[in-house]
């Protein structure tokens, strides 16, 4: 029957995601390292001032590393491709709690994609040319430092809007029990992730805290893309039952 075969296209494409999707990300989690990790700096340090004059000096990391850590950010489509799953899990919750979130989610990863991945390598220029060559004005360095902190910052405005309130609304589309997956499901949702990432990194001395905390958008990504895709794939009918009208079946 042609709803078979088209259920067949939906485990390859969860397959897909599934597997080469969570290796792309792992692209991703290099990228937050180089970005963000600091052997100095314990939990409590990420949340913290501290963290801004790491993050601008990108821990005294070599031009060309950062230039390669810029990358992961051309990955970024791929990576909103991910939840596919959780709209194929979620979709029955409705629009608020169920389509909605995953566009808001989606929208942020590429929003952050370009301006936080592929724009972070920016915010450690002048410190990597301060120390090459030095900075005879202060006053000139620390305003064009301030300006590039700020165009940084109000360019990812919309998605630091709206990756919590995607992940949120997904969240209570879980536990109202209307979604494919148990309740239990939103420990793994992007909600829960970023809560437990939060949790275990906080406490961790120095050096363990950032390998946690510095890729916590990894986990916000990789985490959640490998439970519903191995949720939807061990229960077939959940997600795509219905995704086809029972009309255009037909006796193969």
């Amino acid at each position: 029957m042609e709803i078979t075969i088209r259920a067949e296209r939906i485990r390859f494409l969860l397959k897909l995601l599934g597997i080469w999707g969570s290796v792309l990300i792992l692209w991703n989690l290099f990228a937050d390292l180089v970005y963000g990790y600091s052997a100095q700096m314990r939990g409590v340090d990420y949340f913290t001032a501290q963290v801004v004059p790491m993050v601008l000096s990108a821990d005294g990391r070599p031009h060309w590393l950062i230039m390669l850590a810029q990358t992961a950010g051309w990955l970024y489509p791929i990576y909103a491709l991910t939840y596919l799953p959780w709209w194929l899990g979620t979709r029955r919750a409705g629009f608020w709690f169920g389509t909605l979130p995953v566009l808001l989610l989606a929208y942020a990863l590429l929003m952050i994609g370009g301006i936080q991945h592929a724009g972070f390598a920016f915010l450690s220029v002048l410190e990597q040319a301060k120390a090459m060559v030095g900075s005879t004005d202060p006053a000139f360095f620390d305003l064009a430092q301030r300006y590039i902190l700020e165009h940084f910052m109000v360019g990812d405005l919309t998605a630091a809007l709206a990756l919590p309130a995607g992940a949120t609304l997904l969240a209570v589309g879980i536990v109202s029990g209307k979604t494919v997956f148990p309740r239990w499901f939103v420990i793994v949702s992007p909600l829960g992730v970023l809560v437990l990432t939060i949790l275990i990194g906080l406490p961790l001395p120095a050096p363990l805290a950032g390998l946690v905390l510095a890729p916590f958008g990894t986990w916000f990504m990789l985490i959640p893309n490998v439970a519903a895709v191995l949720w939807l794939w061990n229960h077939p009918d959940a997600g795509t039952a219905d995704l086809f009208p029972h009309s255009e079946q037909r006796p193969s």
